[in-house]
């Protein structure tokens, strides 16, 4: 009985020996930071990292598929190591597509994951035609796109005869030139995230376009006659442009003053409103920033130069496809002429 007891003992004292040596191992916390900049082939998201565990780590960023929680096995991006904040640039996407998100980190033992989000990249606009009492007949607009859906070309229609073939070149980089039925057309310059910077007119002269951090354009020059010439400045409030101001050649006086109010309707399909450029197809590809986050409802402009102030207003009302998608859009505008879009897009 007392060899019992002895060997009981020692037992005892092995076992807790053997747990006491024994380490706890974690993987870090991480969480998932909302998806926003949403194309048709790209999107940005990102995380924290709040905790490490009980390695340093190694990898951090986020993953996504078609089906929710994915993991490091999916598709992926690997943004940093270590604690704190990262974002995510997401692409490679397919147009019209619910995806998940989740945040991820990884240690020597093992790997943490975020909230899964989920969300929806946009479809691509194929055709646009445009009516208005002064346009004096139907514009039309057929847009074809590459592998990175890219605009590779355009088809433009007007009464539905041809009224030119636009050509996209894009083997120069950080260049985009444009050929209208074989002849050369336009000249660009491209940031890294295909926005242009510059419209080379020629001789010289030209216009040229900044953009915030987000990818909106804030304002607009044009250089002529040696001098670069402020002719737009962008106010952008919770993803939509909000105000849009013009100049006189002097970059100071205001000549336009307009204000944009959105429905509560997400504008999912990144349908260009807001243009800063005066053009139908030249802001499809997002080559000229983003869209507003919402669907406008209604804008004001003025001239500040008249006194007293005369505000005028023009309203939008919208009908939608099957799929939510915008199909016509019109605009009544201040003398009640109406202009409407319609919309239909790749499957």
């Amino acid at each position: 009985m007392k060899n019992l007891s002895g060997f009981l003992l020692i037992a005892i004292l092995l076992a807790i020996g053997f747990t006491s040596c024994k380490e706890d191992t974690s993987a870090p916390a991480v969480t998932t930071t909302a998806v926003t900049s949403v194309t048709a082939s790209a999107a940005i998201s990102g995380g924290n990292v709040t905790a490490e565990g009980t390695a340093p780590v190694t990898a951090r960023g986020v993953c996504w598929g078609i089906v929710a929680n994915p993991t490091v096995a999916d598709s992926k991006t690997t943004d940093g190591t270590g604690p704190g904040s990262f974002t995510s640039n997401v692409t490679g996407l397919t147009a019209g597509t619910v995806y998940h998100l989740r945040a991820y980190a990884t240690n020597a033992d093992g790997t943490g994951y975020g909230d899964d989000v989920s969300f929806t990249t946009s479809f691509l606009v194929k055709k646009i035609t445009f009516t208005a009492p002064w346009n004096g007949g139907l514009s039309g607009y057929e847009f074809f796109y590459d592998a990175n859906k890219r605009v590779t070309h355009f088809n433009r229609t007007f009464d539905g005869a041809a009224d030119g073939a636009f050509v996209y070149n894009y083997t120069v980089a950080n260049k985009l030139t444009l050929t209208k039925d074989a002849s050369a057309y336009a000249s660009y310059d491209l940031n890294a995230q295909g926005n242009i910077t510059k419209d080379d007119w020629g001789g010289g002269e030209y216009a040229s376009w900044e953009y915030d951090a987000n990818g909106f354009i804030t304002k607009g020059y044009e250089y002529w006659s040696s001098t670069n010439h402020l002719k737009r400045e962008v106010v952008i409030t919770n993803g939509n442009v909000t105000k849009i101001t013009k100049f006189a050649d002097d970059g100071t006086t205001q000549t336009q003053v307009k204000t944009f109010t959105y429905t509560t309707g997400a504008n999912v399909n990144n349908i260009q409103q807001t243009n800063v450029i005066d053009s139908d197809w030249k802001p499809v590809g997002d080559f000229y920033g983003k869209a507003s986050a919402k669907l406008i409802d209604y804008f004001e402009y003025w001239d500040p130069r008249v006194n007293p102030i005369v505000i005028k207003k023009a309203t939008f009302a919208y009908t939608f496809d099957a799929k939510n998608r915008p199909a016509t859009v019109t605009k009544t505008a201040a003398d009640l002429t109406l202009e409407v879009w319609t919309y239909t897009y790749y499957e």
